[in-house]
């Protein structure tokens, strides 16, 4: 989708400190092999801050860094990909009221870690509907210090799993961002690679579906094998079209902002059918963080700004996929250095 006169004018995190892999490993937490396999060395760790306020200290942040005002939000979007408080409890609201007077609609987005890029692309088609100077505050976080779950034994391709927030402000107004364009794209046969061989009915409470992920991902063996080669072929078609769609080719992208990945051999497989070299993504950064779900792309943006690694005229891919079934990428270009970030 095209996104014409649509603009990032601000970015908030909130990433914990990190715990080492070595202190994970030498608490028991974390197998030496799997270490060195995966190339993990640290994972964001935020104790008893829960995720909704992860999404609130990073949005004071995108607030503080924007020169609009809350009045102007006409919409809020919030994901995670986990638990986020009391089941049937809109979390979504808290984090809207804990910013001040707003009477925004607030809407919570679930699709798994691309729940943000998936934030992104309605909040752009909201707005464009609007004609309108109107701006759309985009929230995510995810707190996995979760009851008798080991952020660090999941036994997943994508790795440790590292708590943060993060926010986005989108508007018509210019920003030191342009959005080109944004895509998603589902691969819906495979739904029963995270749904294994459990019944759908009753329901597993939220708070237990970490833990349970990784062996229902286990329980599909082959199958699981064939769809990821599915999605690996929805992901690079996705980018493609989004690039298509911004008037680029892959050679005009200056970084990647990827799901964050420990294994260098695995980022080579998702760049490298797209001509990209994996030095052009996060691999350091990110296996410092672990996974951030819904967060990477826009910590990853965030970082790539504030230590000027990005600057103006420069195009950056944020691109995400999820367990099995759905991609999703975005193309922004950096139209200035803003306040908080690091000149190029």
């Amino acid at each position: 989708m095209r996104t014409p006169e649509t603009w990032i004018n601000a970015i908030g995190v909130r990433v914990p400190r990190s715990m080492s892999a070595q202190e994970a490993v030498d608490r028991g937490w974390y197998d030496a092999e799997s270490r060195d396999w995966y190339g993990w060395t640290g994972a964001a760790v935020a104790g008893s801050v829960s995720a909704p306020d992860l999404a609130v200290e990073a949005a004071r942040q995108a607030i503080d860094r924007w020169d609009g005002h809350l009045e102007d939000l006409v919409l809020h979007l919030h994901a995670g990909g986990f638990a986020q408080g009391p089941e049937g409890w809109p979390a979504q609201h808290y984090v809207l009221r804990a910013l001040g007077d707003s009477a925004a609609p607030s809407i919570r987005v679930w699709q798994n870690c691309n729940g943000m890029m998936a934030a992104w692309e309605l909040a752009a088609a909201y707005l464009a509907a609007r004609h309108s100077p109107a701006a759309a505050l985009v929230t995510g976080a995810d707190n996995f210090g979760i009851p008798g779950t080991n952020r660090w034994a999941l036994g997943l391709q994508y790795g440790v799993l590292g708590d943060a927030g993060s926010a986005l402000v989108l508007s018509r107004r210019p920003g030191f961002a342009r959005l080109l364009a944004v895509r998603s794209a589902s691969v819906p046969e495979a739904e029963q690679v995270t749904r294994g061989n459990r019944p759908i009915f009753p329901p597993t409470r939220e708070i237990d579906a970490v833990s349970d992920l990784a062996q229902r991902v286990t329980e599909n063996g082959g199958e699981a094998s064939d769809l990821a080669a599915r999605l690996a072929e929805q992901r690079t078609e996705t980018v493609l079209r989004t690039l298509a769609e911004a008037d680029l080719e892959p050679t005009d992208v200056t970084r990647v902002a990827h799901t964050f990945i420990g294994h260098e051999r695995y980022l080579k497989t998702v760049l490298a059918p797209l001509g990209l070299r994996t030095s052009q993504g996060l691999l350091e950064f990110g296996r410092g963080v672990g996974h951030l779900t819904v967060n990477d792309q826009a910590v990853g943006l965030e970082h790539l700004v504030a230590t000027g690694q990005v600057g103006p005229g420069d195009h950056v891919l944020l691109l995400g996929f999820t367990v099995g079934v759905s991609a999703a990428c975005a193309v922004v270009r950096i139209e200035r250095t803003p306040t908080w970030g690091r000149p190029r």
